[in-house]
């Protein structure tokens, strides 16, 4: 299975959760790829201070490079070898992400109060809507994070950031399991470490991490209503068109104005 995590801001939170969700995958006896495809490359550093400690639970980290025609051959190395892909992408480099989310079966968004404002969130939607027609399967789940503070409320808040988006893309579902960002999620980063390598282990981080990796097989297994595919790839193609629109006349508008400008 490939798993995409995908978030346009730059907080460790979605490296963190890559690196959790990998780790639970080794832990299952299979053989997990961890790929940082991202600008800051947290988990690519992650994996390298992660082989540095000889960490007891092994998973192979790299980067993008060179990966994204293999991505999309099934019959490649990486995805004949690997049982478990995971993809850490902030959509720095459009075509690494592109490639990522065509090869996808299932792609996490994170989602909390600082995941970036409306406009960035919007320009997200209409990337995974585009990508549909090219990946008609994909599975879309979001997931809210929360800070420890407010641990033990769920994603049943209408007005949560995570619904609205949910909401906003077709096809898309909310996580029940809400993750939560630990005190000790980024000194775990910083020395290679997940939660289900340290001693003592927070028993509540490793059961959102465990309680998700089932909603995402679940995402992944899920038969879509009849007719859905074709109603997200008509809504693609009609958000495409209504941007297309919008950008011309934005351009003539420009236009009318510098006409108006050189006759004063």
């Amino acid at each position: 299975m490939i798993i995409t995590i995908f978030s346009e801001d730059d907080s460790t939170k979605r490296s963190i959760l890559a690196a959790n969700l990998a780790t639970f995958c080794a832990l299952q006896h299979r053989k997990v790829l961890l790929i940082d495809a991202t600008s800051l490359k947290y988990s690519q550093n992650w994996g390298e201070r992660r082989l540095a400690a000889d960490a007891k639970i092994k998973l192979a980290v790299r980067g993008m490079e060179g990966l994204p025609s293999e991505l999309e051959n099934p019959a490649s190395y990486y995805r004949s070898h690997f049982q478990d892909i995971i993809i850490d992408t902030d959509g720095c480099d459009s075509w690494n992400a592109d490639s990522a989310l065509v090869a996808t079966d299932v792609l996490l968004v994170p989602v909390g109060s600082r995941s970036g404002d409306v406009k960035r969130r919007e320009s997200l939607i209409q990337r995974i809507e585009a990508l549909r027609l090219f990946n008609p399967a994909l599975r879309v789940l979001v997931v809210e994070l929360q800070a420890i503070s407010a641990f033990g409320d769920t994603a049943a808040d209408e007005r949560s950031a995570a619904r609205t988006f949910s909401r906003n893309v077709l096809t898309a579902s909310l996580a029940q399991t809400v993750i939560h960002e630990w005190l000790e999620d980024n000194r775990l980063l910083q020395q290679g470490q997940s939660v289900f390598d340290s001693e003592p282990r927070n028993q509540r981080a490793v059961a959102e991490i465990e309680a998700l990796y089932q909603e995402i097989a679940h995402a992944r297994d899920l038969r879509l209503e009849a007719g859905a595919y074709g109603l997200a790839i008509l809504h693609a193609i009609q958000r495409r068109i209504t941007s297309h629109e919008a950008s011309e006349a934005d351009g003539l508008k420009a236009i009318a104005a510098g006409g108006d400008r050189s006759r004063v």
